[in-house]
Formats: structure tokens, sequence, C-alpha cells
């Protein structure tokens, strides 16, 4: 299943993530809504695939150090 983020990139630089879409269709809807608001014309919009990201070894056993801690 495809998974992709939306983020808003604001004049300043700042980043935020509107949301996580399961199509392309569906993200390319919520970034033509998003900027349908003038408040928002400003603002710009990426759509970028989500990647899964797994703890290596040493960091899931540092984890479950601290959690017994």
């Amino acid at each position: 299943m495809e998974k992709l983020y939306v983020n808003e990139i604001h004049p300043d630089g700042e980043v935020n993530t509107t949301g996580l879409f399961y199509s392309q269709a569906e993200a390319e809807n919520i970034v033509a809504q998003l900027r349908s608001i003038p408040e928002r014309c400003a603002f710009r919009y990426e759509i970028i695939e989500a990647k899964q990201r797994f703890l290596s070894i040493s960091d899931s056993q540092r984890y479950r150090g601290a959690a017994k801690e």
C-alpha cells in the first residue's frame, strides 16, 4: 500500500506535515483544498513517500534498557 505525506512549507521555511495519505489522488486532492484557502496562498506543498524506519539492534536494546530503569 502506498503511503504519502503532504508537507506544508511556510514562506519562512517552517515545514508542517498535514497528513498521511494512501494514494496519490488523495494527497493531490488535499493539496488542492489547502491551496484554495486564501490564508495559505503563500505556502508551498510537497507530496513525499513515507519511508519506514527501523531501529538497529543496539537502539532497540538501549530502548529496552531505558524502559527498565
